[in-house]
């Protein structure tokens, strides 16, 4: 009977952890989330702690993604700036969150270092189980890769405005183009 019970919670986490996952992407500036899998149990009181790490310096913003198993009924987020000790490290965000199995925040302007803590304040079950999905943003990689690349002017190529009051006369009529054609060979 136990069994029946445990195995039907993995198809609930892995559809949370999915849609949390297309969440995230559907930001756009989160293509490339974490494929390091953070997971871990919770019984009724306890709590869990993830480090996320940057792989890049002072990264733009970060996004999260908390999926639940759907035993969690209540619980705590808190998110902390990874420097400095436990009782010293300053909060960046917390909340109560309640009746939901799936959470997703981005923080603006994140340290290099985050801890998620996830307290279990009320479940179903006796043990919950959670998984964090998260994604750094550094800025775009073409915009990284474009600057070390000389950029070279074409003056025959010239740039249309679109803007109507913006165009010149010569702009106004090459908009329209006429192509005569025969109609018949004849």
């Amino acid at each position: 009977m136990i069994s029946l019970a445990l195995s039907a919670e993995p198809s609930v986490l892995s559809a949370n952890v999915k849609e949390i996952t297309a969440r995230l992407q559907d930001l756009a500036l989160y293509p490339n989330l974490s494929k390091k899998r953070m997971y871990g149990a919770l019984h009724k009181g306890g709590a869990i702690r993830f480090d996320l790490k940057a792989t890049e310096p002072a990264p733009q913003s970060l996004g999260i993604g908390i999926a639940g198993d759907g035993t969690l009924k209540e619980w705590q987020l808190t998110v902390y700036s990874g420097t400095g000790s436990e009782e010293t490290a300053p909060i960046l965000r917390k909340e109560k969150v309640v009746g939901e199995n799936q959470w997703v925040f981005e923080i603006l302007a994140p340290p290099d270092d985050v801890i998620i803590e996830i307290r279990n304040i009320s479940s179903s079950g006796a043990v919950a189980v959670v998984e964090v999905v998260h994604g750094f943003y550094f800025g775009y990689s073409v915009d990284k890769e474009n600057n070390t690349k000389p950029t070279i002017n074409n003056p025959g190529q010239k740039v249309n405005p679109t803007e109507p009051e913006k165009l010149s006369p010569t702009d106004v009529q090459n908009r329209v183009e006429f192509i005569r054609v025969p109609l018949s060979n004849d």
